[in-house]
């Protein structure tokens, strides 16, 4: 989820910095065309899994690049419910980190089935996503649908297969989800159910990654004039 909700096309390298009481020394991890700087720590690890799968999937599916020195930093709440936030503009992510969402009960959430750690690394994917998008072109206000779209659907992409197929179970959407259900008082009423619909939408397109491509070219727009979010 972002601050301000909405490409930046220069080839990445990412300053990731993991807040922490004190960082004592950082660690460089490679991820393609990515430098990743991180703290120590598990969270480190799994942000550095994290990067190096999301670059993987956006340049697959012909996403832009990550911009240069993103900042991820982990907290231990958020003063709304939600698991990340990147803040436009600032090249910085915030995420819960894995103990906070660890603790979160959620047990009919979407990505409930996911262990802490797995759910960790697809906030991570889900926030760099929208980083990589951010300045999608938008005829109105704000376009939070076309881009929660783009975010949730690289999330649930950069899952293992067994997790997308007991994501799809517990989605147990079994027809054609039209556009018209992804819209952004879905996603602010049930977020669960728009990521849900998102991926079962994504998965039925004869080109999934060519309607994203589409979305952040702003050639297909999700929202509405007079959504005011």
């Amino acid at each position: 989820m972002t601050r301000r909700r909405w490409t930046a096309l220069s080839l990445f390298t990412v300053s990731i910095l993991v807040a922490s009481p004190a960082l004592p020394q950082s660690r460089t991890c490679d991820a393609p065309n990515a430098s990743v700087t991180v703290g120590d720590g598990d969270a480190a690890a799994l942000i550095c899994d994290a990067a190096r799968e999301a670059a993987g999937i956006f340049a697959a599916c012909g996403l832009p690049d990550i911009p240069a020195s993103v900042r991820i930093e982990t907290v231990d709440a958020f003063e709304t419910d939600c698991a990340g936030i990147y803040h436009c503009g600032r090249g910085l992510i915030e995420v819960l980190s894995p103990a906070a969402l660890a603790a979160r009960d959620l047990p009919d959430g979407a990505f409930s089935d996911l262990s802490p750690e797995a759910y960790f690394r697809s906030v991570v994917v889900h926030e760099l996503a929208h980083a990589a998008t951010d300045g999608m072109p938008c005829p109105y206000e704000s376009c939070v649908a076309s881009v929660e779209y783009v975010a949730y659907a690289m999330q649930v992409k950069s899952l293992g297969p067994a997790a997308q197929a007991g994501f799809e179970t517990a989605a147990a959407i079994d027809r054609a989800v039209a556009l018209e259900e992804l819209n952004p008082m879905i996603l602010f009423v049930a977020p669960d159910r728009f990521a849900q619909r998102v991926w079962t939408h994504f998965t039925q397109q004869d080109d999934p990654c060519g309607f994203v491509r589409r979305l952040v070219a702003g050639e297909v727009v999700l929202d509405h004039g007079f959504f005011d979010p």
